[in-house]
């Protein structure tokens, strides 16, 4: 039996690696990317600042190797895929449940590869999210997750 997975097996949880470098593989034209910014575009600008700034400390909490699996759901960190293998970051903004998912590439070693980002809705909704960022993994390998 294969041993459970926890988001600690990620790069973003293991300070040794840091600091880490994020390659930007998002599809920005993707309808649920374009949902996120807008939703951050329709707060005030306090209260975009504070969620664009968490969003950012997360981030860099991950480059910096500095995130930890609490192994419950308010956790930051958790694998959601093998082959390939990405994880997804998460942050409760106000009411909303932000998602990031990223790839770490043994091609890229000292990398996280950003390959999607949305607002949760639901289960159903979510796995279509993450077959989409697992297509951007796989269709970004020829390229090294290079845009054109």
């Amino acid at each position: 039996m294969a041993k459970k997975r926890s988001g600690n097996d990620s790069r973003c949880c293991d300070p040794s690696l840091a600091p880490l470098s994020w390659r930007d593989y998002v599809d920005l034209f993707n309808p649920s990317v374009i949902s996120l910014e807008k939703w951050l575009g329709t707060l005030a600008s306090f209260p975009r600042n504070i969620e664009q700034g968490e969003i950012d400390d997360l981030m860099e909490a991950a480059e910096g190797g500095m995130l930890e699996d609490s192994g419950d759901h308010r956790t930051e960190i958790k694998p959601i895929r093998r082959n390939p293998d990405i994880f997804e970051l998460r942050r409760t903004a106000l009411s909303k449940r932000l998602r990031f998912y990223h790839g770490e590439p043994k091609e890229l070693p000292r990398h996280l590869v950003k390959l999607h980002r949305h607002i949760k809705i639901d289960e159903a909704t979510q796995e279509v999210e993450i077959l989409f960022a697992a297509e951007r993994y796989v269709g970004g390998r020829d390229t090294l997750w290079q845009r054109d």
